[in-house]
């Protein structure tokens, strides 16, 4: 991470959104309140419909996950999220916070 949280920032929360699909899993603005680690900050998210507060939430960045040494890269060869070795696609994680884009 190139940048260092610290509070009054802005950054992006990922909301979870619903097994069902009927809320999407989204990117939320939300505001650092403190700082617990260099991957673990308090936000208050801002929702269209009200604040949400939670003092733990975790970076992430939306790479993705490596799988163990040998794999057998099946996952590079179809449409698969991830594999058996504990490879995953590279995707926002629902319940994490990570650094807006620059446009």
């Amino acid at each position: 991470m190139s940048q260092v949280p610290s509070v009054g920032r802005i950054v992006h929360y990922v909301s979870y959104g619903t097994p069902g699909g009927e809320f999407k899993q989204e990117c939320r603005a939300a505001i650092i309140t403190e700082t617990n680690t260099s991957d673990t900050v308090g936000l208050c998210v801002l929702n269209p419909t009200g604040q949400f507060f939670n003092r733990t939430v975790t970076y992430h960045d939306g790479s993705e996950t490596p799988g163990t040494p040998g794999c057998d890269g099946l996952h590079a060869a179809g449409p698969h999220r991830y594999c058996g070795c504990g490879w995953m696609e590279a995707s926002l994680k629902g319940g994490t916070w990570h650094w807006p884009e620059r446009v």
